[in-house]
């Protein structure tokens, strides 16, 4: 027999998982331990799901212009 029922909601910006007790009608959210600082380390019910800071010089200044900006501007 299961021991409990989880869900995972894989969002755009955050990631949330979800779980509840076989026999339990109470949904608990599960805090995932993640860097909330230099050095943090918290529990917090919703992850961030992607995040890429890329190194200097690793890409061009071209390669990080968004649509909507001006040539040249960062």
């Amino acid at each position: 027999m299961k021991r409990y029922t989880v869900g995972i909601d894989l969002g755009t910006s955050n990631t949330v998982v979800a779980y509840v007790e076989a026999g339990s009608d109470a949904i608990r959210v599960f805090d995932v331990e993640q860097l909330v600082g230099p050095g943090a380390v918290a529990a917090q019910p919703l992850l961030p799901s992607v995040r890429y800071h890329p190194a200097a010089g690793e890409l061009a200044a071209e390669a990080l212009r968004l649509p909507w900006q001006a040539a040249g501007a960062r």
